[in-house]
This record gives structure tokens, C-alpha cells and sequence, in this order.
């Protein structure tokens, strides 16, 4: 892609009900219907909509929170073949929705937090003989605030895991490094690093100002050409690169003194950060290292979380919803 930019193309809707920092909302390519993209956030009354992106036809509408949603996050289930999206909300509940079985309500969770904790991240992980698993994170610093590996199946706990000072994790990342599968919990001030198959805490990643929070993306690394190169934001400008192969510190990029939310993976060499403090979508060039594109939010509102859409009746676009809970169209 020789020019990364994006222009405004429309706003889709406006979520209710929702308090949430980078994945409170997903995509779904439907298999079961020509691989239609279908967007799915939360709406009013606690409930969630899926909709038809090409004409935003209502397609479903999921009911089974009480309280704000926090994250919607969809899971694909390589091994059996299905499509799972996870939710999480008040007071502490997680939900698992199988959308490739008529979107079925598949169970609850009631998730033992601490009482002002909020579930702002949740992953699922299948394997043919490592075990299923639902992983959910909390905000709170507590003793009771462990991030928590449930059995997917039973829906038994099967373990809390270490961490260091008990620090609020705000994004969960699964990644596999050809040998070991981990879990990568971006936290106040540093990365945590489990080992799935153990359970055991691997390494702790710092930047030098302990500045890490909300969201991470692991992109293609060019020394090793494999997806080892993993991308943090933080809260004071910096974006930070850390070598997954040797678990190091890689290099940062500076963009003023912003606050960063949402980051995602923007075809081969770019990466695109959703900003606070001047209300921006920012483009980086890898390659180069350095900001290219700053791109001012249509409305004016910081912009949270980010989607990447590679569609044959989109091509390369981009979801973006903001402070506002206004989701919009980007198109490159």
C-alpha cells in the first residue's frame, strides 16, 4: 500500500450503555451468509446489536446483560470450526455467545472480583490438547483481582494468575511463538507475559517512565519476519516496540505528549493509534519509525477503539468509535 491515508466516509450508529477502553466493539465475516461483515456493539437497554455493515440492516439483538457493557470481542474457534463473541459487563458478568449456532446465549459467567472492579478485557483460547480456555482481567489492584483462566468447557476456574504488585490490566493478547502459547496482559506501567500451557508468569516488560497502559497489536517484525513484534500504548506519547523473540525493548516512537488509546496492525508496514488529546487518528510508518499522517476526528471526539476492515465491498477501511460512542466509517 504505497498511501495509508483515510478519509471520513460515514457514522454508523451510536452505542449505548457501554463504558469500555479498547474492545467495546467487533466485526464478524458471516461464512454462513457469502462472508457478509456484520458489526456488532451495545446498545440501549443493555442489549446488543448485530447489524449488516453494507445497509445497516438489523440482523440480532443479543439480551443477556443487566448492567453496562464493558468489551464485545469475537473468537474463532479453529478447531471445531466456530464463531464465539465474548462480552463482559455489570456487575461482573461474562457472557459467551455462539454465533455460528443462531447467535445462542452458550452461558454466563459470574466473574469473583473484587466490588468496583470492571472487566475491561477477555480472551478465549482453543487448542486440541492444551485445554479451553475463557481469561478474563480486571482494573483493580486487589488481592481477589487476579487475572483468571477458566476451563471454556466447565466453566471452572482452574487458575489465578501471578502478576507483579497486583496492577490493573486493561488489554488481554494471545500470541504463539511456534513452541508456547502466551497470554500478553498490558498493565499500569508494564506487559506481564504468562505461559499458558503453565500457568507460570515468563517475563515482565518496563519502559524506562513506566508509562504502559490500554492497548497493544502485534505486528510483522522485519529483522525476524514473524508476528514477534509486539506494540504498546501509552499515556505520554510514546508508542513502544518490544522484540518478542528475545522478550526486549525494541524502540519507541514520540507523538507530542499524548495520550493513547486503541492500536491495530495497518496493513504490512503501517500501524494506526487512536489518540486522546487532540482527538486523532495517527498513522506510523515502521520502516521509517516516525508519525505520517494525523488525521483529525470528524467530530472532535478522542478516538478509543479501532477496527480494521479488508472487504470486497469496503477494500481497506477502518471502524472507529470515539468518546462520543459514535461509531464511523473510515475509507482508504
Amino acid at each position: 500500500m504505497e498511501n495509508p491515508n483515510l478519509h471520513f466516509n460515514s457514522e454508523i450508529d451510536q452505542m449505548q450503555c457501554c463504558f469500555g477502553i479498547n474492545d467495546i466493539f467487533d466485526i464478524y465475516y458471516d461464512q454462513n451468509n457469502n462472508n457478509e461483515l456484520l458489526l456488532i456493539y451495545p446498545s440501549e437497554n443493555f442489549i446488543i446489536k448485530v447489524i449488516r455493515l453494507k445497509d445497516n440492516q438489523l440482523i440480532k439483538t443479543l439480551e443477556g446483560h443487566k448492567g453496562k457493557i464493558r468489551s464485545i470481542r469475537h473468537f474463532k474457534d479453529n478447531i471445531n470450526q466456530k464463531d464465539y463473541l465474548i462480552s463482559s459487563g455489570s456487575p461482573k458478568v461474562v457472557n459467551i455467545w455462539d454465533l455460528t449456532d443462531n447467535y445462542k446465549l452458550l452461558f454466563s459467567l459470574n466473574i469473583n472480583y473484587s466490588q468496583n472492579s470492571i472487566i475491561y478485557s477477555c480472551a478465549l483460547f482453543f487448542s486440541e490438547n492444551k485445554g479451553n480456555y475463557l481469561i478474563t482481567s480486571s482494573n483493580e489492584n486487589s488481592n481477589e483481582d487476579y487475572t483468571k483462566i477458566y476451563d471454556f468447557n466447565t466453566q471452572k476456574l482452574i487458575a489465578n494468575l501471578e502478576s507483579t504488585n497486583q496492577i490493573e490490566i486493561y488489554h488481554l493478547l494471545l500470541w504463539n511463538n511456534e513452541t508456547n502459547d502466551f497470554l500478553i496482559e498490558s498493565g499500569t506501567g508494564l506487559i506481564l507475559i504468562h505461559n499458558l500451557e503453565t500457568k507460570k508468569l515468563t517475563h515482565v516488560l518496563r519502559n524506562n517512565d513506566r508509562s504502559i497502559k490500554n492497548s497493544m497489536c502485534l505486528v510483522n517484525n522485519p529483522d525476524s519476519n514473524k508476528l514477534d513484534l509486539l506494540c504498546s500504548t501509552t499515556l505520554n506519547g510514546l508508542i513502544d516496540f518490544w522484540d518478542l523473540g528475545k522478550f526486549q525493548h525494541k524502540f519507541s516512537i514520540k507523538y507530542r505528549n499524548s495520550y493513547f488509546y486503541d492500536v491495530i496492525n495497518w496493513f504490512d508496514r503501517y500501524i494506526i493509534v487512536g489518540e486522546k488529546t487532540n482527538s486523532s487518528i495517527i498513522i506510523i510508518d515502521l520502516i521509517q519509525r516516525r508519525v505520517i499522517t494525523v488525521i483529525k476526528n470528524n467530530n472532535g471526539n478522542s478516538v478509543i477503539s479501532l477496527k480494521k476492515i479488508n472487504h470486497p465491498l469496503f477494500g481497506q477501511s477502518l471502524l472507529v468509535s470515539d468518546l462520543g460512542l459514535k461509531i464511523s466509517l473510515w475509507t482508504h
